[in-house]
């Protein structure tokens, strides 16, 4: 099917089907939801055992990037890292502080420019760590010397992220990344002697210019690195990054999306030939180890400028503005949006998804009520077009599911991502708004 998910998300006609999907699925009045500003900028959610921290510095501001970000500055880290501080605190010091955390995750931004807010992090939740605990963090490759993984391993990190993002010297270029793909392969290298549980290595498939076999050939290569999860995403465009722009459009938005498919299921093939198996609709992580999650948790807790957090239904976001957020802190959530329990239902089925296993029994520990009856005729559905499938208690996704479903993403779940983001970049501290 030549159909451009990412040209067709932003038009009406797929506003249109969002409506009637959310409200088929949620069966409220409550489309479009809207995120608003709280009366209380202090507002945080219940606990959590899983947390995020955002770190947003970076030295170069990659053109597709949608994440909030800013050049790295050492005042501006300095300031930031107060902040961040102030706010983790005053969290732990308040009621809904979290008992016990399962994983801590670095994102940003570019989190190895700034060990040292990671290192102080981590030793501000140490006394609350299980003893398997996750801390994770995304490192840029070119960072992946072996002084600075032995550091980092030395602070507490045990799992990291590369974010090679393509092994061509001329699409790097195109990316705005600076390093070769030798350097990229090695920082691999290294950090598999690193001592860390996981090395996650994150590619782009559809970048402008890309052909199949080249793409598959990169792929290929970081797993014979000894890459435990490799996570293969298409190319999305934003409309507040320069990639997102209308005179970049046709390059980054048009891309052949027959091109782009083949990718998909030859990275699919690849991975599952080489021995990884698919957890999630694009990771595939090697037996025995457990996969490198982010925010794809059912409830987690966001600390910095811009992040998000989830948790006892209640979704919200921290001031995305870098001086407002040090100035505010730490009273720096800038809107929230309370969950239904249809919305509650209807969410923690997204992520299931997403993960590409549908677990029965826990739908009914949390909910009170089986799946079918909430989604039966959903379940049939995917089912009858060969995207699920019954394994023991629960549903999997098949192959040919996991691939449309992560194709689907762009037209369902995207916009309101961009309609988020795009906001709270223009104003630190809008008013409201609508994921249409």
């Amino acid at each position: 099917m030549r159909i451009n998910f990412q040209t067709l998300r932003h038009t009406r006609i797929a506003s249109g089907v969002r409506g009637v999907a959310y409200r088929a699925l949620i069966g409220d009045d409550t489309w479009p939801p809207t995120f608003r500003a709280p009366a209380d900028r202090s507002l945080r959610p219940e606990a959590s055992g899983n947390v995020y921290v955002h770190i947003p510095f970076c030295e170069t501001l990659c053109p597709h990037c949608p994440y909030n970000k800013v050049k790295a500055d050492p005042r501006a880290i300095s300031d930031y890292r107060d902040a961040l501080l102030r706010e983790i605190r005053a969290y732990s010091e308040g009621p809904a502080a979290p008992l016990k955390v399962a994983s801590l995750y670095f994102g940003g931004g570019t989190p190895s420019l700034a060990p040292e807010i990671v290192e102080d992090v981590i030793s501000e939740f140490r006394h609350l760590f299980l003893a398997d605990a996750e801390i994770a963090m995304e490192v840029y490759p070119s960072h992946a010397t072996e002084g600075f993984l032995r550091r980092a391993r030395a602070g507490g990190v045990n799992r990291i992220s590369l974010g090679i993002e393509s092994l061509e010297p001329l699409l790097l270029k195109r990316l705005g990344r600076r390093y070769s793909p030798e350097a990229a392969l090695e920082a691999i290298a290294q950090s598999k002697v690193g001592g860390f549980e996981m090395v996650d290595v994150n590619l782009i498939l559809g970048i402008p210019g890309q052909e199949v076999d080249a793409f598959l050939a990169g792929a290929r290569a970081c797993i014979e690195a000894g890459a435990d999860q490799l996570s293969a995403y298409p190319l999305f465009t934003f409309d507040h990054t320069p990639a997102g722009r209308s005179e970049h459009m046709e390059d980054y938005a048009r891309v052949d999306d027959v091109r782009r498919l083949r990718m998909q299921r030859g990275v699919a093939r690849l991975a599952l030939d080489s021995g990884l198996r698919r957890t999630s609709v694009w990771s595939y992580t090697r037996v025995g180890l457990s996969p490198y999650t982010t925010v794809t948790r059912p409830d987690y807790i966001g600390f910095g400028a811009g992040a998000g957090s989830k948790s006892s239904g209640l979704a919200l976001f921290n001031t995305f503005s870098l001086p407002e957020y040090v100035r505010s802190t730490p009273s720096s959530t800038a809107l929230v949006y309370r969950l239904s329990r249809q919305q509650k239902k209807a969410d923690w089925l997204y992520w299931q998804v997403y993960n590409a296993r549908i677990e029965r029994l826990a739908y009914e520990d949390l909910f009170d009520v089986p799946l079918e009856k909430d989604y039966g005729l959903l379940l049939r559905s995917l089912r009858a077009m060969g995207f699920l499938k019954r394994s023991g208690e629960d549903y999997r996704l098949t192959e040919s599911g996991a691939i449309w479903v992560h194709r689907m993403q762009s037209l369902f779940s995207l916009n309101g991502i961009d309609a988020v983001w795009s906001a709270c970049m223009e104003e630190p501290w809008p008013k409201e708004v609508a994921l249409v």
